[in-house]
């Protein structure tokens, strides 16, 4: 018996280090920090739209929808930076991802589908979030309304542009941070290829191709100039252009396309389709709906920054760059001429509720945790 016992230990001997080895292996494994998930939702959130005409139709009706109850979902996410997304691929149109080499880091934030206005401003006042301390330099939180009430025609004039505007600056914000990333990106590969156009990767240079394309740009061989021009239109839109427009095209909430389908900033269709179901019939010239207020955010934005009709609005606002200015809302909207059928009227109105509602007073906010 002691002779077998031995012999074992001997023929154990041989295996003893290689095992301390795979269980040292497993244990590091085991403990190593998991890979975040990453939700492609969070950055490919709106369905292909062709380019809005100029003209803008007048889309209001006293109609009820149903909308569903307050929700709210915990998102914190962590890009790395080799995260990349073909949005044509998966999409099928334009949207949102963040520049490789550019984490950005977001905070909880809360997405929120208000039955009512009651329960929106109830919301609003749980997160201490009000205009007046955006204004006095408070960060804007994170917070995404999916849809507007229902109800909102139902409070008075001053009440219902408060909700709206409250509403929606942090979903702009939000739209204009992702845009700023890639921005970011793109300046920095700009500066890179300016010292050394040798110094671009391949990978770097895939990255602006596929920018390029989603901007509706077509790069075929990348240098100095069109690497100007896709600067130009990478950029964000100053908030008080959004607010105000927004506000106008959809009656501040109230019209039936905004109840309805989200369409709060006047798009309509190029082609009879609709990416979401409505109650109305899609064709040439019907309002665009959208699955959110944050798609159709996006869309707008992606619009004035490929639409040839808004070549001016993106000469301006890079000449603002240039010269060292802030973005101005009240001055850029004047190069949206294009926009509504009835031109300089049109552009008079929208700076007219800037200046009621002083909504220039929004384009330093920020979100909360950038």
């Amino acid at each position: 018996m002691r002779s077998l016992i031995m012999s074992a230990l001997a023929r154990g001997q041989r295996y003893a280090f290689p095992a301390a080895w795979v269980a040292v292996l497993a244990t590091g494994v085991g403990l190593r920090q998991p890979l975040p998930s990453i939700d492609a939702g969070q950055f490919l959130s709106f369905s292909p739209l062709g380019h809005a005409p100029a003209s803008l139709p007048d889309f209001i009706s006293p109609m009820n929808a149903d909308t569903a109850a307050l929700i709210f979902v915990s998102n914190d996410l962590e890009l790395d930076a080799q995260t990349h997304f073909n949005v044509r691929e998966i999409a099928g149109g334009h949207g949102r991802f963040a520049a490789p080499g550019n984490a950005v880091r977001r905070q909880e934030q809360a997405r929120i589908n208000p039955k009512t206005a009651d329960e929106l401003a109830g919301f609003f006042r749980d997160q201490s979030y009000t205009l007046t301390d955006v204004r006095l330099g408070v960060a804007v939180p994170q917070i995404k309304v999916e849809r507007v009430p229902d109800d909102l025609s139902t409070k008075d004039g001053v009440e219902r542009k408060l909700l709206f505007i409250t509403a929606l600056l942090p979903v702009i914000l939000d739209v204009n941070q992702r845009v700023s990333v890639e921005r970011d990106q793109l300046l920095r590969l700009q500066e890179k290829f300016s010292e050394n156009p040798d110094a671009l990767t391949s990978f770097d240079r895939s990255w602006i191709v596929q920018l390029a394309d989603r901007y509706e740009m077509q790069i075929d061989q990348i240098d100095k100039d069109q690497l100007a021009q896709l600067v130009r239109r990478v950029d964000i839109v100053p908030p008080s252009m959004a607010i105000a427009q927004s506000g106008i095209e959809s009656g501040w909430g109230t019209s039936f396309a905004a109840r309805n389908g989200n369409a709060l900033f006047g798009q309509i269709q190029s082609a009879g389709q609709h990416a979401v179901a409505v109650s109305w019939k899609p064709g040439a010239g019907m309002p665009q709906p959208f699955a959110s207020v944050g798609e159709a955010a996006e869309a707008y934005v992606a619009n004035l920054n490929t639409h040839p009709a808004y070549a001016a609005f993106r000469h301006e606002r890079a000449a603002m760059r240039d010269r060292g200015e802030g973005l101005d809302g009240y001055k850029l909207i004047g190069q949206l001429l294009s926009y509504s059928e009835r031109g300089l009227g049109y552009v008079q109105f929208v700076r007219q509720v800037m200046r009621e509602d002083k909504l220039t007073d929004f384009d330093s906010a920020k979100l909360s945790g950038f």
